[in-house]
């Protein structure tokens, strides 16, 4: 029973020095993209021609004995536009074998390095969404926005914006400035990562959401609703595709868009989405980009704490069984971030500006979703049953949508709506975030926002942090 404190159970992780580690290679074929690989240059090749070191690791592939065998094809690269990060997608048929057979994964070292680079497979990451029973419908509402609010900016990485359902009035429209990152430097309004045109850029213009819940276009919604009664603050929708219409999204796309986020001035990335990762050391550079620049930003990032995939659930039970015969895991332990590790929410700590949320109805949490007193920060309160009413005006009380996704999205509303622009600098603490909300006076006009409640603290979430929605 989620109330009670678990068994305690070794995470799932695989050990690379596991003599029957190759077992886990067919497990794993679905998880990550195949014909492409990412490569991770060491720091100082950002300044040492970067280019010319790219060609040297695509002549390393043409002239390595398994690219013959495994006929590997042409090496296409890729680099987000002009970001000055040290991370290139190579695209060919087969690469990824290669990298299979070397064993390289998830940043692990390639034996021996050409030119100080790691390599690691492109992880696919989904919406945590549940069942959509939501047809997507105009909208008709149009809002008067009071310009003398402060402005915040909330970078949606998400499945695009459609200005059918949402207001465009809350895009994001950038403005040129002298001496400007060069990182996307052309681009003044939301992108998309998912779908690559003709252009020099990696990624397109269009934005718009495809997806066939609209899942990007209800996750700004539920934004931009808790902004309507903020005080103090406005918000902007910086939309940046990064999930295609299926909800799947991949990790060197969501790289760029963190990139494009810094580089544009955003506040508060909403990262409703996520993936199971099995291996003990997680990516780095993703690891290293969310924990720790994002804190030097002075950016906050608010994200799922993931829902049950059938599908993931055998790929744990099948890796857990091999790794302890004889062992077994529980649905319940297999919502447990602790146990079940899901990505990035896995990486949130006391000292970086990651906050991981989770639905609740003050008691329990989603027995959909996942929980953990270490790394789950924040429970949004359901509206009913373990759900919220769809975002829409219009819609009917009856019109539930469920998943941590959308607790994630109003998590970020409330806490956009409520803290100063002067919060958002660099390195600061969620903690900060969490005592501004737990210091609002209860009044007719400002609800409580923060709850603290000791069942959840036991074990479903940390501090039994509690807030509600106010649209």
């Amino acid at each position: 029973m989620q109330g009670e404190q678990p068994n305690k159970k070794p995470p799932i992780w695989i050990d690379t020095d596991f003599e029957g580690e190759k077992k886990y290679k067919e497990i794993l074929e679905k998880s990550f993209k195949e014909n492409e690989i990412i490569v991770y240059f060491d720091d100082n090749s950002i300044l040492q021609n970067l280019d010319e070191k790219i060609k040297t690791v695509i002549e390393s592939f043409e002239n390595d004995s398994d690219s013959k065998v495994f006929n590997i094809g042409k090496i296409t690269p890729y680099k987000c536009d002009n970001c000055d990060i040290p991370v290139v997608l190579f695209k060919a048929r087969n690469i990824h074998t290669v990298v299979n057979t070397e064993g390289v994964r998830g940043g692990a070292v390639a034996k021996p390095p050409v030119v100080g680079e790691e390599y690691s497979l492109n992880y696919f990451n989904q919406n945590p969404i549940g069942k959509l029973k939501f047809e997507p419908q105009d909208c008709t509402e149009q809002d008067d926005v009071d310009e003398e609010k402060e402005e915040l900016i909330v970078a949606v990485l998400d499945t695009g914006f459609d200005p059918k359902l949402v207001d465009p009035q809350y895009l994001w429209k950038g403005k040129e400035e002298n001496g400007a990152s060069q990182c996307y430097k052309k681009i003044n309004s939301g992108w998309n990562f998912v779908d690559q045109d003709s252009g020099e850029q990696y990624g397109s213009p269009d934005f718009s959401d495809n997806h066939r819940g609209r899942h990007g276009s209800i996750v700004s919604q539920y934004i931009i609703n808790e902004f309507r009664k903020s005080p103090k603050n406005r918000v902007k929708i910086m939309p940046l595709k990064t999930h295609d219409r299926k909800g799947l999204g991949d990790l060197f796309g969501i790289i760029c868009a963190i990139h494009f986020a810094i580089a544009k001035g955003a506040h508060i990335i909403n990262a409703s989405w996520g993936f199971y990762y099995y291996y003990k050391d997680p990516i780095p550079y993703l690891s290293n980009l969310i924990k720790h620049k994002l804190h030097e930003e002075g950016i906050l990032f608010v994200t799922a704490a993931g829902n049950q995939f059938k599908e993931e659930e055998i790929i744990a039970r099948k890796i857990y069984e091999l790794q302890y015969p004889g062992e077994e895991l529980t649905d319940d332990q297999l919502r447990d971030i602790a146990i079940h590790n899901f990505y990035p929410g896995h990486l949130s700590s006391d000292i970086n500006s990651i906050i991981t949320v989770t639905t609740t109805d003050r008691e329990s949490v989603s027995p959909t979703q996942n929980y953990s007193n270490t790394y789950a920060d924040l429970g949004v309160l359901a509206d009913n049953d373990m759900k919220f009413q769809v975002p829409f005006a219009g819609s009917r009380p009856n019109e539930l949508i469920g998943g941590s996704s959308f607790a994630t999205a109003i998590a970020t509303g409330v806490i956009g709506s409520y803290s100063p622009t002067s919060m958002y600098r660099p390195n600061l603490t969620k903690s900060e975030f969490f005592n501004t909300l737990s210091s609002m006076p209860s009044t007719g006009a400002l609800p409580t926002i923060l709850f603290k409640e000791p069942d959840l603290a036991q074990k479903l979430i940390k501090e039994g942090a509690v807030t509600e929605k106010n649209s």
